[in-house]
């Protein structure tokens, strides 16, 4: 079954939750896979985490709206937001990292890009439009 849906709201932690359990009744109501639908669900809380950090800070009125479609093998996610320009595609991992004496920051972009099968970015108007895909392993 496939299954398509929006949700918007304003990036804050009780919003996340609630894009949480939204996410998680439309994963169980479109039958998914689990795995695909967790992979999903961490790269979009990564990128919402990001939001509330640093994209959003000096946002007048921060928003953010997320679109989902999930199908058997394949869930599709597009995060757009009126945060600050930032193209996750042009973000490299430094060439070491070492999480107990390195500056914070980085990891969760690079979780995005291990769990992610595909990844676009658009900045249109004052919007960044981001799109993540996660697939099924293939055989």
């Amino acid at each position: 079954m496939s299954l398509e849906g929006t949700i918007g709201f304003t990036p804050t932690p009780s919003d996340v939750t609630r894009f949480n359990e939204w996410f998680d009744e439309k994963s169980v109501e479109s039958g998914i896979e689990q795995s695909i639908a967790a992979d999903l669900k961490l790269c979009i809380n990564e990128v919402l985490s990001n939001l509330i950090s640093y994209g959003l800070t000096d946002t007048p009125r921060p928003a953010a709206v997320v679109e989902i479609d999930l199908k058997p093998g394949m869930a599709r996610a597009i995060v757009t937001d009126n945060g600050v320009p930032f193209s996750i595609m042009e973000w490299q991992a430094p060439a070491t990292r070492d999480l107990l004496n390195d500056e914070p920051g980085g990891f969760g972009i690079a979780l995005i890009k291990a769990y992610a099968t595909r990844l676009a970015y658009a900045r249109i108007g004052a919007c960044n439009r981001l799109e993540i895909v996660c697939e099924a392993a293939k055989p």
